[in-house]
């Protein structure tokens, strides 16, 4: 048999169904709380990187367009410088009252100049402090332009004479009427605009743009404090272009990276997706809570159905388990409200009880009458086997005229066939055992010439308990054949009988020879039925205490070799 179907026999129908019903539910439980999750988990992750890029792109469109608006100014006057001769001052200051009337216009953008490449000299602005100004010092936005004529140059922002705004310069290198004659094109644009497109947009707690340049230097950030940005380089890094998260700032964020055309410069938009997060996280737990809440139902439902079915099989049991502890059969019917299938084994067991029933009356009345017989019996075989050790102790007396000691074996003798067969009770008072047992010793230490003696001890309390006929002779008799005879030093046998709780306990001691433990074991073997035995009289008690008595009797040896021998019986009382 395999060790699954062993253990599934070991395993109780209550477990078994509690078992399988746990792991069913236990089983759909988790797949549900499983698929769930990742289907949320997945939605939540489609919903995060949907609202990241839209709203990416949306920034990005928003500012490109602004870009854009700007460029085009640029390219509008790029166009309109060829209608003006700038080699003369009047037309110079025609083309700065035409820069002033598009400032007018755009509230966003601050000045614009146009600058002569070769001499660095202001020739119109929007700005009369400007024309016919030199620049000075290094400005970065003037070779800018001209070492790449193709693109327009935007500048880092930089605060401006007061401190308190930011603005972009935007420059182009552009060509006058003249072919071989170039200049630089210089917009200042506010970057208030840049910032009001930050605001409009919904990027949660701690959401920011940061703008950096090709070398990932930052060009602006929304954050406000800048080193903190410095930081998120490393991570940007990372992505390049494209869409990440990151722990950043205690916040969770999603970032994308995206190019602004027309630009050299990278925008970073970080959105805070805490709020998704904490959705996720409150969902997996309810989802969690649900799992558990629907998992404990299930067990308690399933525990209760099972209960259902192995509650009256537990009943059952019990009944059966009481009639075979009982030591004796009683009927045992048992009338339990339970499941069809239960219902019609229980019926079916207390039918058969009802059978058992009839057949234990009838057995015990056969087996009683069959007792009776086979303790007459025993009681017979024993008494042969007594007078055949008497007579011969008789004849050895005789043989060797001690006619005085003969005699007195005579009277013993009859005084133990007064007690031993004067009646047919198979129970005698303990006096009248202990009187037997005297006459019997008495008999003996005539015939081995007093090469023994003998003491009683008996308790007054267990003077008229009853006991069964003729039990401490065989055991006498024994200790002076195989425990005495033929021994060097004065033996001794010791007879005793008390109350213990509920049994009498019947004692007989010698300090003969002894025996070893293989000897006791071989004597208890040889209490058995169909063990050949050569102790034909403890054999004798033993079965006889046993058919009387039962199980609740018991007949124990202890000896040690050269120290001695105890038998020990004990009757149960009542």
């Amino acid at each position: 048999m395999s060790i699954s179907k062993r253990l599934a026999k070991s395993r109780s129908v209550g477990f078994i169904v509690i078992a399988a019903s746990v792991l069913i539910v236990l089983a759909l439980v988790l797949s549900l709380f499983l698929v769930t999750s990742f289907s949320f988990r997945t939605g939540i992750s489609e919903a995060i990187n949907t609202q990241t890029g839209e709203l990416s792109t949306q920034i990005v469109y928003n500012y490109e367009n602004y870009v854009s608006s700007i460029i085009a100014t640029s390219n509008f006057v790029q166009e309109d410088v060829n209608l003006y001769d700038l080699g003369a001052p009047d037309n110079r200051m025609l083309f700065s009252g035409y820069l002033k009337e598009i400032v007018h216009l755009r509230e966003d953008i601050i000045k614009i100049s146009l600058y002569d490449y070769d001499s660095r000299l202001c020739l119109a602005s929007s700005d009369d402090a400007e024309i016919s100004v030199n620049l000075s010092g290094d400005d970065g936005w003037f070779y800018e332009a001209f070492n790449d004529p193709t693109v327009h140059v935007f500048s880092v922002p930089y605060a401006d004479t007061s401190g308190e705004s930011y603005k972009v310069n935007v420059s182009k290198l552009i060509k006058f009427q003249h072919g071989d004659v170039s200049g630089v094109l210089k917009i200042e644009v506010s970057f208030r605009n840049y910032i009001e497109l930050v605001k409009k947009s919904n990027l949660g707690e701690g959401g920011h743009i940061t703008i950096i340049d090709p070398d990932y230097e930052i060009v602006y950030t929304s954050l406000p404090a800048p080193a903190q940005a410095r930081e998120e380089i490393s991570f940007v890094r990372e992505i390049i272009l494209g869409t990440g998260s990151a722990r950043l700032g205690g916040s969770t964020m999603a970032v994308n990276v995206d190019t602004l055309s027309n630009t050299k410069w990278r925008i970073c938009v970080f959105i805070n997706i805490d709020r998704l997060t904490e959705i996720e996280r409150s969902f997996t737990i309810t989802a969690a809570i649900v799992s558990g809440i629907v998992l404990i139902v299930g067990i308690i439902l399933t525990t209760a159905a099972a209960r259902i079915i192995t509650s009256p099989l537990k009943r059952l049991e019990l009944a059966m388990r009481r009639v075979e502890e009982s030591d004796y059969f009683r009927l045992e019917e048992v009338d339990i409200a339970a499941p069809r299938e239960v219902e019609a084994l229980i019926r079916r067991f207390n039918h058969m009880m009802l059978k058992i029933s009839e057949l234990v009356e009838r057995v015990v009345a056969e087996q009683d009458a069959q007792r009776k017989s086979e303790l007459k019996a025993l009681q017979n075989q024993i008494n042969p086997h007594f007078l055949y050790n008497t007579f011969d102790s008789l004849l050895w007396l005789i043989e060797n005229e001690r006619n005085d000691k003969a005699e007195e074996m005579v009277i013993a003798l009859s005084s133990l066939f007064r007690i031993g067969i004067s009646n047919d009770s198979e129970l005698i008072p303990v006096q009248s055992e202990i009187e037997h047992v005297r006459n019997y010793l008495l008999i003996q230490s005539i015939r081995y010439a007093d090469s023994f003696d003998y003491s009683f001890d008996v308790d007054p309390a267990a003077l008229d308990v009853p006991t069964m006929k003729l039990v401490l002779q065989p055991i006498v008799e024994n200790c002076i054949y195989h425990g005495l005879k033929n021994q060097i030093d004065r033996g001794h046998i010791r007879v005793s009988a008390r109350v213990e709780e509920d049994s009498l306990v019947l004692q007989v001691s010698d300090n003969g020879y002894g025996m070893r433990r293989e000897t006791i074991d071989g004597l208890y073997a040889s209490f058995e039925d169909g063990v050949v035995s050569n102790s034909v009289g403890l054999k004798n008690i033993y079965q006889r205490v046993m058919i009387y008595y039962g199980r609740k009797a018991r007949m124990i040896i202890e000896s040690e070799p050269d120290e001695g021998t105890t038998i020990t019986l004990r009757e149960p009382l009542g």
